[in-house]
């Protein structure tokens, strides 16, 4: 498998990735999420493809350098900050927190933003697998 597969391939899962978080407001998104968790919570860990595809390529090419562990631990802190969000907002809810953060729950989330997971990740792939 050539390095620009796998780049190439972790660009699309970072895609569907995007898709199936995408919603106009963070608390859209949370919400969204907070459904596959309710249903299962080993289907909200697996629709974080970009993350499973980086412990594969770190075990198929037998490489855990300093890139790789961090991409994981961007995906780690990524993925639990939603379940703490999802937790308080769903789950458990504290109000006081709510409030405090109403207006952010509430805003447009730019386009942009659900971009940076595709752009960064492959990227991460890309440099993780030439360093030597």
């Amino acid at each position: 498998m050539s390095i620009f597969s796998v780049v190439l391939i972790s660009f699309i899962l970072e895609l569907l990735e995007v898709i199936v978080q995408y919603s106009y407001t963070l608390k859209s998104s949370i919400y969204r999420l907070y459904r596959y968790y309710s249903k299962n919570s080993f289907l909200f860990f697996i629709i974080h493809f970009g993350y499973l595809w980086i412990i594969f390529v770190s075990l198929y090419f037998n490489k855990l350098n300093w890139v790789i562990i961090l991409a994981l631990i961007l995906k780690t802190l990524d993925i639990f900050t939603k379940i703490d969000l999802m937790n308080k907002l769903f789950i458990k809810p504290d109000m006081e927190y709510v409030s405090e953060i109403s207006t952010l729950l509430d805003s447009k989330i730019p386009v942009w933003v659900y971009l940076i997971g595709p752009l960064t990740y492959p990227y991460l792939i890309y440099v993780a697998l030439k360093v030597v």
